[in-house]
């Protein structure tokens, strides 16, 4: 039997207007996605390096510190570093992770629970749609804010035929849940390892016919535009796609946006304005936002 492989675990604990830029340090320094956790006053981010990186700890440490001094916020970073074999993670996760209801007709459950439940820890619906995410050590499975409130939008916008295009897809589940709900989909990320997952859940989720998975960055590989775009992301790269989010959207097409800060909801809006969108909705979680947009015109023009 192989030996289970080590890794580094990262929590930084930071205030909430830090959270999104100390994720993107450590996307960018591991490599692989993070998780947030969220309190009154405190988001922990958890990242993860393979315990062989030599040298790729100490580094971690002076790009954070150096981040909170640039964000004026000195001494507000806690930063521990502990190992953890992914025998052990896998099986933390089957302990805490349980199966979730967003909105009002998805579930997103991991493999080892079913549905309806056994316990009856959640009512079970006979028009409910259920998503099959196990978690991985790179992606989440629907419990962040964000991936809710994206969730939610695709729930209410979704009609049956439509076309999306999930730019940053991650895990998949956002592509996932708008083929159960009846649309065709492109799902899109720049990292092969997103793409690889991604393609497995989409298999998993019985969809692959509805789902095509693409390795490419942003919206380049799209081609052509779509009735609903979604991007759950960050402000940075959301702020960055500008135009081509209105340019990839059909007439009276919709974009939702989110990975944002309430605190950001301005830049991001305005953004949006910029590119010709009309701003119909903003939905809020914590100190999270989706925001909702729509380019005019009559629709599938």
């Amino acid at each position: 039997m192989a030996t289970p492989r080590r890794w580094r675990v990262i929590h930084v604990r930071v205030p909430p207007t830090a959270a999104e830029s100390v994720a993107s340090l450590l996307i960018e320094a591991t490599g692989r996605g993070v998780s947030l956790t969220e309190s009154a006053e405190q988001v922990t981010i958890t990242g993860y390096l393979h315990g062989h990186q030599a040298g790729a700890e100490t580094k971690l440490r002076e790009q954070l510190g150096r981040l909170a001094v640039n964000l004026e916020m000195p001494g507000l970073f806690q930063v521990s570093i502990g190992e953890v074999s992914e025998t052990d993670w896998l099986g933390e996760w089957r302990y805490s992770y349980r199966p979730l209801r967003v909105g009002r007709r998805l579930v997103v459950k991991p493999s080892w629970h079913s549905w309806p439940p056994t316990d009856e820890t959640l009512p079970a619906f006979n028009d409910d749609i259920v998503i099959e995410m196990d978690p991985q050590m790179a992606f989440g499975t629907g419990n962040h804010p964000t991936t809710q409130l994206c969730l939610e939008v695709l729930e209410d916008y979704v009609r049956l035929g439509c076309t999306v295009v999930d730019v940053g897809c991650g895990s998949g589940i956002l592509s996932i849940a708008a083929a159960k709900l009846g649309a065709t989909v492109v799902a899109i990320d720049n990292d092969p390892i997103a793409v690889q997952i991604a393609q497995a859940n989409v298999i998993h989720n019985m969809v692959a016919n509805q789902v095509k998975v693409i390795l490419g960055e942003g919206l380049k590989a799209a081609e052509r535009r779509f009735d609903i775009v979604v991007a759950n992301i960050n402000t940075p790269t959301i702020a960055a796609l500008g135009n081509s989010l209105a340019q990839h959207t059909t007439r009276g097409g919709y974009v939702a946006v989110s990975g944002i800060p309430v605190v950001r909801t301005d830049r991001i809006t305005s953004t949006l304005r910029h590119a010709g969108l009309w701003v119909t909705e903003t939905r809020t979680r914590g100190s999270w936002v989706c925001i909702v947009a729509q380019r005019p015109g009559n629709i599938q023009q």
